[in-house]
């Protein structure tokens, strides 16, 4: 498994969780403890899923830059949700990230088989 079809699985289940956990927080049909499960489970695969797609932004070459923007990205997004969370509802803000994430991350996975498909045809990287 590649990085970016890593990234793009946990940015989709992720994306996921938090969407369910908004929803079952909203409807009061969620136990306490599965709305945390839920939470806790898709801010790891979220992070996940950040960590590898900033480290997919930089040349295998250079791993040392891999692993600081892998670090960085993640870092971004975090404090630009803490600054967005006081202006509204935290879980909504939430919920709507995870969903952006879940449709990017289905875009790219669907982007990534076409490309793959594309690729298993030619006989070589300069074929036509």
């Amino acid at each position: 498994m590649d990085l970016h079809t890593l990234a793009r699985g946990s940015g989709l289940v992720g994306g996921l969780c938090w969407v369910a956990r908004y929803v079952l927080d909203r409807n009061g049909s969620g136990a306490a403890g599965a709305v945390d499960a839920l939470h806790w489970t898709g801010l790891v695969l979220l992070a996940v899923a950040l960590v590898a797609a900033g480290a997919g932004l930089v040349s295998s070459s250079a791993t040392w830059l891999r692993a600081i923007v892998g670090v960085a990205l993640p870092l971004l997004v975090w404090s630009v949700l803490e600054v967005v969370h006081p202006a509204g509802d935290p879980e909504a803000i939430d919920a709507l990230f995870g969903l952006v994430m879940a449709v990017v991350s289905v875009a790219g996975l669907l982007r990534g088989r076409s490309r793959s498909e594309r690729r298993s045809r030619s006989a070589g990287a300069h074929a036509r």
